[in-house]
């Protein structure tokens, strides 16, 4: 009897609280109606300015050889894309891929079948070209050229 007198009055004073705003919590603020709707622009990717950061081949090198193995063989390509982007290509051919280092980040591309050039795809971007012209599809319709430097 006495735990139901006390689950009673639990109750009585948790449904007492429902309904009650928080003492912290602003008003809510409401949109004037004679005021147009106005929606938000979307914001722009940054583009970055500066060369992604990846790993010296000497650090490379010199952490291989701390583990007792040697690197593996790697060919680098700095590309100045139209879009502002700076992008650094690390291919592996002996693995037939390559990483794409962006301000955003790393993606592994595996190689694909090209006419002429390179193809590399992976991560939703498509990497393509030959000598000093590329172009990277960024996804979406969304493509930069790139001019290697």
């Amino acid at each position: 009897m006495t735990m139901r007198l006390l689950l009673l009055a639990g109750c009585v004073l948790a449904m007492s609280a429902c309904g009650r705003p928080a003492a912290e919590q602003p008003a809510p603020q409401l949109a004037d109606a004679t005021a147009p709707a106005v929606e938000a622009a979307p914001e722009a990717a940054p583009v970055a300015t500066d060369w992604p950061a990846v790993p010296s081949e000497a650090d490379i090198a010199a952490a291989a050889a701390a583990a007792g193995l040697q690197p593996t063989p790697e060919e680098r390509l700095r590309l100045d894309c139209d879009n502002g982007q700076k992008v650094i290509v690390r291919f592996f051919p002996e693995q037939g891929v390559v990483s794409l280092a962006q301000a955003s980040g790393n993606t592994e591309m595996q190689r694909e079948p090209a006419a002429s050039g390179i193809r590399y795809a992976g991560g939703g971007l498509v990497l393509t070209g030959e000598g000093e012209a590329y172009t990277l599809d960024l996804g979406g319709g969304v493509t930069t050229a790139c001019k290697a430097v």
